[in-house]
């Protein structure tokens, strides 16, 4: 791209105007030093030649600027699986996640959800010390200090302006080491709470070759009608999930040795109360057997009616008469005997 012709318009008046000004410049003249020697020339014709400078510098700087915004590239949105920490089951959920390079570390901000009226937003700050690669090297570096009580009260003021915090005095420790927090109540029914914590090897375990890093954290957490367990048990859910590709990089240190007594006769080892209680398992319910209760067959007797077969018209019998009374005749007893003799019965 060429120079643009308006600066090459005014460096070209410049110049003819310095020319004519030297031809009736006083011979007078000011003394210069540049790289260890003298050089004379003309005060007037001095001031022109750096105006000249100037403008020649504008045009090409202007000739090599772009048209439009470029976006820099340290400060960028990843998506949500790409989080250097996770908060643990039940939330609070994430958001957004912006990430940020240095030329040193690398910072994650993940937002969480919020649902409290205190001005602010729900993050936890995941800074990790380390090898981040070439692709950084002309960006600046991030800060590094350790965990100070005065750093620590600015970090607070920051975050939570206008709140007064108290700080813990307990001793705690996640998987991951000590921590600690402060708390307070927010506005309204709000509760908040800010918890730092530094992950880092021993100091007589780092060298230059292993054990090397730093893991910073910080969370700052807002909720409504929330108590102070509930919000602390965010710092003991979370997990790291973040980590340098490199072979010296570990800010966790060497695992813990076994217990020299593991295993060894002699050293009984009981269990506590609550794990007996709680891997008691639950007595079994015996069900009785239940009386069988048979129905009861009801029997219902009915009686046979033999019905009495009335005699056909007929088949009627007259009724005697009072000629027929006067003749009857009642046989003798010794008629009624099948032996007996016939004639007599008549």
């Amino acid at each position: 791209m060429g120079i643009p012709e308006s600066s090459l318009m005014i460096y070209q008046w410049m110049m003819n105007r310095s020319d004519l000004i030297r031809n009736r410049a006083r011979p007078g003249a000011i003394r210069e030093e540049i790289d260890g020697g003298i050089l004379s020339f003309p005060r007037t014709s001095a001031a022109l030649y750096m105006l000249a400078g100037i403008a020649l510098t504008l045009g090409l700087a202007g000739c090599g600027a772009r048209d439009g915004v470029r976006l820099s590239d340290t400060a960028t949105t990843v998506p949500d699986d790409t989080a250097f920490a996770l908060p643990g089951p039940g939330g609070p959920a994430i958001v957004n996640i912006v990430e940020r390079s240095f030329r040193n570390a690398t910072q994650q901000d993940i937002f969480l959800f919020t649902s409290a009226s205190t001005p602010g937003q729900n993050v936890m700050r995941v800074q990790l010390y380390g090898p981040v690669g070439s692709k950084f090297e002309g960006t600046r570096s991030l800060g590094y200090s350790s965990v100070r009580a005065s750093e620590i009260a600015k970090e607070m003021r920051r975050e939570l302006p206008g709140i007064a915090l108290r700080q813990s005095p307990i001793y705690l420790q996640n998987n991951y080491g000590p921590f600690s927090y402060a708390y307070g109540r927010g506005r309204g029914n709000d509760a908040c709470l800010y918890a730092w914590q530094q992950i880092r090897s021993p100091e007589d375990a780092r060298t230059a070759f292993q054990n090397g890093g730093t893991i910073q954290v910080r969370l700052r957490l807002c909720e409504e009608d929330a108590s102070e367990e509930k919000l602390l048990s965010t710092m003991y859910g979370y997990t790291i999930r973040g980590a340098f590709n490199a072979a010296g990089w570990n800010p966790y240190g060497e695992p813990p040795s076994v217990e020299p007594t593991l295993g060894r006769a002699g050293n009984p080892i009981y269990p506590k109360t609550n794990d007996v209680r709680d891997n008691m398992m639950p007595a079994a319910e015996v069900e009785r057997a239940r009386p069988v209760v048979q129905p009861r067959r009801v029997v219902v007797t009915t009686e046979k009616v033999t019905p009495i077969k009335q005699p056909a018209p007929e088949e009627t019998i007259p009724l005697p008469t009072t000629g027929d009374m006067n003749g009857i005749v009642v046989p003798s007893p010794d008629c009624v005997n099948q032996s007996a003799d016939a004639g007599r019965c008549k």
